[in-house]
C-alpha cells in the first residue's frame, strides 16, 4: 500500500531569472538540432535513400554490386567432358516489366489467318542481361555463347548477318577483355496460335564483353545492367572473384 505524505508540499515561485536563461539556451540549440536531423534523412536504409540502395551479390565464383532495382537468377551449371564447365545466371529487374503485347498483322504485313487474333511477338530481341563464367579444359573450348576462337587463337564475336566479326581487346578495370557487339536474327512468332510461319524481322544487337581472370577462367558479360548515367560502374567496376572459389565451374 501506497503512504502518502500527511504534510501539503510547499510551492516555491518559479525563477524567472532561470527560466529565461533555459529558453535562451533552446534557441542556441535549434539550429543543431535541424543539422543533426538532415544528416539522419541522408543516411542509407530510410525510406529516401533505399530508393537508390546497391545489392551485393556472390554467385558462380563471382561476387559484385548491382544497381538498384535489379536481382538474378538462380544459376544453372553446365559440364562438358571435353571442353569444361560453365556457371550462368540472368541479372532481371527486381519488379518486372508489364507482359509484352501481341500486334496484328494482316496480309499487307505478311500475316495469317486468323488475322483478328493479335498474338505476333518478336523472338530473338534484346534479351536480359546475363553472366557466364566458363572453366576450359586443356585442348578445349570455352563454353561460351556469344565469343568464339578462330584458327588463329583470336577471339571473334558472333554476326548472324555477316559471319563472326573480331573482338576489339580493352582493358577491363585491370583485366584483359575484348569487347563487340553480337548481332542475332529476330522473327515474328504467334503466342496463341500454334499452326503459323515465321516472319523476318530484321536483326538486333547486344554489347558483350570478355573478361580473362586467369588463362583457363573466362568470364562473358551480355548487356551488362547499366546505371542512371546510362554506364556500367556499379557492376563492372565491382565484378571481381569471390570467396567462395568451390563455386566456380
Amino acid at each position: 500500500m501506497i503512504q502518502r505524505p500527511l504534510h501539503t508540499p510547499s510551492v516555491t515561485t518559479p525563477d524567472v531569472g532561470s527560466q529565461i536563461a533555459r529558453v535562451m539556451r533552446g534557441v542556441a540549440l535549434a539550429p543543431w538540432f535541424a543539422a543533426a536531423a538532415c544528416v539522419l534523412l541522408a543516411v542509407p536504409g530510410t525510406a529516401d535513400a533505399g530508393q537508390s540502395a546497391i545489392a551485393h551479390v556472390a554467385a558462380c565464383g563471382l561476387e559484385f554490386d548491382l544497381p538498384a532495382g535489379y536481382k538474378i537468377t538462380r544459376p544453372k551449371r553446365m559440364v562438358d567432358a571435353r571442353d569444361g564447365a560453365s556457371c550462368s545466371f540472368d541479372i532481371v529487374k527486381a519488379r518486372p516489366d508489364p507482359p509484352q503485347q501481341g500486334e496484328c498483322k494482316d496480309e499487307e504485313d505478311s500475316g495469317q489467318p486468323p488475322f483478328d487474333v493479335c498474338d505476333w511477338m518478336i523472338d530473338g530481341g534484346p534479351a536480359s542481361p546475363s553472366v557466364r563464367v566458363a572453366r576450359v579444359r586443356p585442348g578445349g573450348r570455352p563454353l561460351l555463347d556469344d565469343f568464339v576462337l578462330d584458327d588463329s587463337g583470336r577471339w571473334n564475336v558472333t554476326n548472324a548477318q555477316a559471319g563472326d566479326q573480331p573482338a576489339q581487346a580493352i582493358d577491363f578495370h585491370g583485366m584483359p577483355a575484348w569487347t563487340g557487339e553480337a548481332i542475332v536474327r529476330m522473327s515474328w512468332y504467334r503466342a496463341r496460335v500454334k499452326d503459323f510461319t515465321g516472319i523476318y524481322a530484321g536483326s538486333g544487337g547486344s554489347d558483350v564483353t570478355l573478361v580473362q581472370f586467369a588463362s583457363d577462367l573466362f568470364v562473358e558479360l551480355h548487356d551488362p545492367p547499366l546505371d542512371a548515367n546510362d554506364a556500367c560502374t556499379t557492376f563492372c567496376a565491382s565484378l571481381r572473384l569471390g570467396a567462395r572459389t568451390q563455386d566456380l565451374p
